[in-house]
């Protein structure tokens, strides 16, 4: 009887030492990064709609960027303007490519077009028509994750992780909200920052 319950014993090959490490770096990358979801330095009327509106824009963006990189075939990063990066996007289904752009009072733009087809960069609106309230794009960086000084230390010394650095970035966006009041000014930086892994290229 013994012999019978042994023999029912099946191997497994379980999972190889590089891809445990894979998902232990994976695991700590996602800790490390809650701490830099979004920040705001914060100004007057941090709670006015205005601002909601901003923030809402913000986190759309961010989410549409990171769900085109997870499953993206190539993602490039090219250095356009001082603090506005390009990001190229290629789709592994043979569709168009997606340049994403920054500009100052447009916001993020996909191959010339607004990024999101549901809400504009509120740059516009009640409150900004006589600049009470100005909304701008302050910032779009986009950095490969060994670049960053808080992930350095992750990839250093393991070229077995090479193929899974090459496939992760950092994306910043900062929005500033200036509020005009009487001849004084007071600014409130939103700041994004999330971290995109092109899931569908590491594993091709």
């Amino acid at each position: 009887l013994l012999m019978k319950r042994f023999t029912k014993i099946k191997n497994s090959a379980g999972l190889t030492l590089v891809e445990l490490v894979t998902a232990m770096v994976i695991s700590s990358i996602g800790v490390l990064a809650l701490g830099t979801g979004i920040t705001s330095i914060v100004g007057f009327y941090q709670d006015d709609w205005v601002t909601k509106g901003a923030r809402f824009w913000g986190y759309e963006s961010m989410d549409y960027i990171i769900d085109k990189v997870g499953t993206a075939e190539i993602v490039l990063r090219r250095a356009y303007l001082a603090n506005y990066d390009n990001l190229l996007i290629t789709p592994k289904d043979g569709s168009r490519q997606l340049n994403i752009q920054g500009n100052k009072y447009d916001g993020l733009t996909v191959n010339g077009q607004p990024i999101l087809d549901f809400a504009d960069f509120p740059a516009e609106g009640t409150y900004r028509d006589e600049g009470q309230r100005i909304v701008a794009l302050d910032k779009f960086i986009v950095t490969e994750l060994t670049e960053v000084d808080e992930f350095e230390n992750v990839f250093n010394g393991r070229p077995y992780l090479n193929k899974l650095a090459k496939s992760l970035w950092q994306i910043e966006m900062i929005i500033s909200v200036t509020t005009k009041f009487q001849g004084e000014s007071s600014v409130e930086y939103l700041t994004f920052k999330r971290i995109a892994w092109a899931k569908d290229k590491y594993f091709l």
